[in-house]
């Protein structure tokens, strides 16, 4: 056997000295569960993670169709790491389709944000190589196949969306009607829309579309035209038709998390989002026909949120049994851990250590075992004693400084993917509104900000279209203004958010301020109904939402959130970062967005913010002939051009 040479304590200590191997922040987010990249000792907690799998292999083999996991845990445990574990296990070897939410949206609106996060999971790349809903529609096209001909030809994912790659814009539009015609001849669906939008979304050209329709977003109306799709179907409904669907051909795995936000109530029910969404949980046990959904959240939450329910639903969200712990780390797990950790430093610098813990010791890890840490803990732990024998004072210099924990936390959120952030209104609503509450008490483009509140109506409520108002002085006047987020793809929530932009009266309003990408055009026609009156009558705005100037907005949001669950961090920190850092982290008084709200209208509208509305001219190739003739040359047209 060959044994490389250890490397030279010089060079392993220069490393170490010039970047810590523990300096990545110990949190795992959204970015960390849908990423390429996972550390896992796969050790460390495996009695959860191997309960998953257990659960799911008795589903596949029909043992049971669903059930539900709960898992708790301290802060710092682990119960991201699990979910994240599931998620890349699953994508390499495949079992399962794979469903992440720790983003809800409006709490009133759960059941329309889950159709969202649904839609957004399965438009991940799955364990082929494609988008899942690609895998799941290569399934039903090859049912549709199958019905057609006793020996049809077969495709893999990849296969059928290179095939679809290749084809002319019109043969694919024939071949999604032909698909969809005759699997809807062999499978009992309620809703032929849902199948279309699915089958649809094999086409690299349209996929985003049909995955933003699946959402339940609206379209623009010639593009719901071009995909022969009505405009938008939102719906819980659609969500059980969806999940009937994958449940044909594959398990689904559902997991919640972030549950432990601790001011995240509905001002109205008075409910906390995890009691919501274990509402949500009993919901999508009782309709889900093959899968597993697992919730985590810290012990607390279970006992005095969860298990406070009525109607049983604790048992929903656990059906498997009594919430399943994560266990505190010991002597052995923390070395398993530190040595996996070092292994991959040393390894990508080409480094060989006198020991697989070097620069610690054995009875260093030891006496911290004995206090149970968690595996944050350890990391953290790790980073600030990750400090080898100096070897001449100079080098001194070179070791890391510890950073401020609200900027460590902040540089972990802005990792997250925001792209489908973009499309959520009330999320970026949500993110502006709390960078306006940093600035409460402070003059910006000369209003001074004296409160900005979510409560827009008269009587004191929230609105669907007008997210907040920022209410100050300019020079002794009063400034009221509202500010509706509209990212809208379609015209209907377009035209009625814009709508009640402009009922100055109703909302009390000085000024109404648009907040959209200016990459989403409006038509002329709305232009001319709301946007003249709004920014040339009204003396309202448009502002441009520029995805540089909302993702540290975003990510401030995100840390003021996990506070203290994830971070460790009070509001009193948060604010002093902005305060300190804004000029160089884009926030507070220095956020370009923020000071365009505020700052004077200019009375213009881009001009490239307008386009046309496409003329569509309707195809109608199979224009007054019987379902039954349509159908039997659609047979005819997949078993020539599939096989």
């Amino acid at each position: 056997m060959t044994t490389h040479p250890v490397s030279s304590l010089e060079d392993i200590n220069a490393a170490l000295l010039s970047q810590n191997p523990f300096a990545k922040p110990p949190f795992l987010n959204a970015s960390d569960v849908w990423g390429n990249e996972f550390f896992d000792v796969e050790t460390i907690n495996s009695h959860a993670s191997d309960a998953a799998f257990h659960a799911l292999d008795q589903i596949r083999t029909g043992q049971y169709s669903t059930t539900s996991i709960a898992i708790t845990a301290q802060d710092g445990t682990g119960k991201t790491h699990i979910i994240s574990r599931i998620r890349h296990r699953l994508q390499a070897k495949g079992g399962g389709l794979f469903v992440y939410a720790n983003k809800y949206g409006e709490f009133r609106q759960i059941k329309q944000g889950f159709q969202r996060i649904l839609a957004e999971s399965l438009g991940k790349i799955g364990s082929q190589g494609v988008k899942q809903w690609q895998e799941l529609a290569t399934a039903m096209s090859n049912d549709a196949l199958k019905a057609a001909t006793p020996n049809p030809k077969i495709y893999s994912p990849p296969d059928l969306v290179n095939k679809f790659k290749k084809g002319k814009p019109s043969q694919v539009k024939k071949w999604i009607k032909d698909l969809t015609k005759t699997f809807l001849q062999a499978k009992d669906v309620s809703d032929p829309d849902i199948v279309k939008a699915i089958l649809w979304t094999l086409s690299d050209e349209q996929s985003l579309y049909a995955i933003k329709w699946l959402e339940g977003q609206e379209l623009a109306q010639y593009k719901s035209n071009e995909l022969e799709l009505p405009s938008q179907r939102q719906s819980f409904d659609a969500v059980l038709q969806i999940l009937d669907l994958i449940s044909e051909y594959n398990e689904l795995v559902i997991c919640f998390d972030e549950l432990d936000t601790p001011d995240a109530y509905d001002d109205i029910s008075g409910l906390h989002i995890s009691q919501i969404v274990a509402g949500l949980i009993k919901d999508l046990l009782q309709n889900l026909n093959r899968g597993l959904i697992l919730s985590v959240m810290m012990p607390a939450q279970w006992s005095n949120k969860i298990k406070q329910l009525p109607g049983g639903v604790s048992t929903k969200v656990s059906a498997y049994g009594n919430p399943i712990d994560l266990k505190y780390m010991d002597g052995e797990s923390i070395v398993n851990l530190v040595s996996f950790w070092l292994d991959k430093y040393y390894q990508l610098r080409h480094l060989i250590a006198p020991d697989r813990i070097y620069p610690f010791n054995q009875i260093q890890l030891a006496e911290l075992g004995k206090a149970k840490p968690t595996v944050r803990e350890v990391l953290n732990w790790c980073k600030d004693r990750c400090k080898p024998p100096i070897l001449n004072p100079s080098d001194s210099s070179k070791a890391p400084d510890i950073s401020n924990p609200v900027e460590i936390a902040f540089i972990k959120e802005l990792e997250e993917d925001i792209e489908n952030s973009l499309e959520d209104n009330y999320l970026l609503a949500d993110a502006i509104l709390f960078g306006f509450q940093s600035l409460i008490g402070q003059t910006v483009e000369r209003v001074t900000v004296q409160s900005a509140t979510d409560k827009v109506n008269k009587h004191g409520g929230k609105d669907h279209y007008i997210n907040f108002k920022v209410i100050g002085k300019d020079n002794g006047k009063d400034v009221i203004i509202g500010v509706a987020v509209l990212q809208y793809y379609g015209g209907r929530g377009l035209g009625t958010g814009l709508n009640r932009l402009n009922d100055y009266q109703t909302f009390n309003l000085t000024r109404g301020c648009l907040v959209r990408s200016q990459s989403k055009k409006i038509t002329s026609y709305l232009e001319e109904k709301y946007l003249v009156p709004l920014i040339k009558q009204q003396g309202g705005e448009y502002v441009p939402l520029k995805e540089d100037e909302i993702k540290p907005l975003l990510a401030i949001r995100a840390v003021h959130q996990k506070r203290d669950v994830d971070y460790g961090v009070s509001e009193e920190q948060i604010f002093n970062f902005i305060a300190e850092k804004g000029a160089d982290k884009m926030l507070g008084t220095s956020n370009p967005l923020l000071k365009e709200i505020l700052s004077d209208p200019s009375y213009n509208i881009p001009t490239d913010l307008i386009e046309d509305e496409p003329v569509t001219v309707a195809e109608s190739i199979m224009a007054d002939r019987s379902d039954s003739e349509e159908l039997n040359e659609a047979c005819e047209n997949l078993l020539s051009e599939f096989n």
